[in-house]
């Protein structure tokens, strides 16, 4: 009889199999019932790359092609043709595009199917992870409750959509495991990864460097030579930014296609503050206008993104809260790097829609799941609300991102 596999993987990869098999069958019903808006009415003219995204035609079409929607796009642009020097391409770091072209090959070329088995081989690689880093010091049944909010948060379905949240995610937890286990080497490679990911990968400097002194008693004389390995984290940014230097002249130019998404810093407090206004001037469009549009999905109705920004802020103030909450029930490093998440896409509100993006940001502040898990094995209450609210806004969501009207 063959060895059986470790338990952490046996539950995660059973998370991962029923709730990812579960968005696969849901996502094709919703685009096959659901009225869907046509891109070709977007602006954002980056959207329209159909020898891109219709991949397939017939069911494959529905079961695959549907997830790359919005963001995906510029992903495969990438994978496929490179950056140029304004397209805005820039604004998108490379290591995701990078995995999605060395697989294609094995998919006959095609960029969709690559990029959805990179997502979804790093979404079970993250799974994993986040239960190894939570059973060290809370034990399996709250290691399968984080594991188990993660899978079913609102905007998990961006886990098997082409985006970079579950290379990010994956990336990140297992630095931070590395470091539990005293391994800097491997946490700070980790950590060059995730940066080459996402500029957000240099937050991982404070919970790496907290856990490092912990070690040490926050005895500074104590660090030796080894805490140089903290510093191979800014290195993949670095190598970023040597590239856009060779390639363009500019290694700046990633911070300039921003402007694209009208992003700029503005500081978490005005964020915030931005944020509300919208969310309190969105509660006044819903309730003064008259309701006289049936059965028409139009991705400028004001109505819509008051919504979101209502949304948005809900998902905000929920995470801040939470963050608030870990001080006093987390590691400390664990604590800080979640609130670092939450703080550092509030720090660059767009003028349109303050919170752009929040709820999917949000996403990767896996410590805050540790958190739910943690209560969700002491509160049979808490843990029934917890899941029924994120499958039914997973639900929602999934359904919004697959006909092309705008989810995060």
């Amino acid at each position: 009889m063959g060895r059986r596999l470790p338990q952490a993987l046996r539950e995660a990869g059973l998370i991962f199999l029923i709730t990812r098999g579960a968005l696969f069958l849901l996502a094709p019903l919703a685009y096959l019932t659901l009225p869907k808006v046509d891109p070709a009415t977007f602006t954002e003219t980056p959207l329209l790359k159909p020898e891109l995204t219709h991949t397939f035609a017939g069911p494959a079409h529905y079961l695959f092609d549907i997830w790359a929607r919005w963001d995906a796009v510029w992903y495969l642009q990438i994978a496929a043709h490179g950056y140029a020097a304004h397209d805005y391409s820039t604004a998108f770091f490379p290591l995701y595009p990078l995995f999605i072209a060395m697989f294609k090959p094995l998919f006959a070329g095609n960029g969709v199917l690559a990029g959805i088995f990179v997502s979804l081989g790093f979404c079970l690689a993250a799974f994993y992870f986040l239960y190894r880093l939570v059973e060290i010091d809370f034990g399996r049944q709250v290691a399968g409750k984080a594991v188990f909010y993660l899978a079913i948060f609102p905007t998990s379905l961006f886990f098997q959509a082409i985006y970079s949240e579950s290379l990010f995610l994956a990336l990140s937890i297992g630095c931070l495991l590395a470091a539990r286990r005293r391994n800097f080497v491997i946490a700070g490679i980790a950590g060059a990864l995730a940066t080459l990911t996402r500029s957000a990968g240099l937050l991982l400097l404070l919970p790496l460097f907290i856990m490092y002194m912990q070690e040490r008693d926050w005895r500074l004389r104590d660090a030796g030579w080894d805490v140089l390995y903290l510093l191979l984290v800014p290195l993949g940014l670095g190598v970023w930014m040597l590239f856009l230097g060779l390639r363009f002249g500019d290694p700046f130019i990633f911070t300039e296609a921003q402007s694209f998404w009208l992003r700029e810093f503005t500081g978490p407090l005005t964020g915030l503050w931005e944020g509300l206004r919208a969310a309190l001037s969105g509660v006044r469009t819903l309730f003064n206008t008259p309701d006289d549009l049936y059965w028409s999905v139009i991705d400028q109705d004001s109505r819509l993104w008051s919504a979101y920004d209502i949304i948005n802020l809900g998902f905000t103030l929920t995470f801040l809260g939470l963050c608030v909450a870990a001080f006093r029930k987390l590691p400390l490093a664990y604590a800080v790097y979640a609130l670092a998440v939450v703080l550092f896409p509030l720090s660059y509100a767009s003028s349109t829609v303050p919170l752009f993006s929040m709820p999917r940001f949000l996403l990767t502040a896996f410590p805050i799941f540790i958190l739910l898990g943690i209560w969700g094995a002491r509160n049979r209450w808490l843990d029934m609300t917890v899941t029924v609210f994120s499958l039914a806004f997973l639900g929602f969501f999934t359904a919004k991102f697959v006909v092309w009207t705008w989810v995060a």
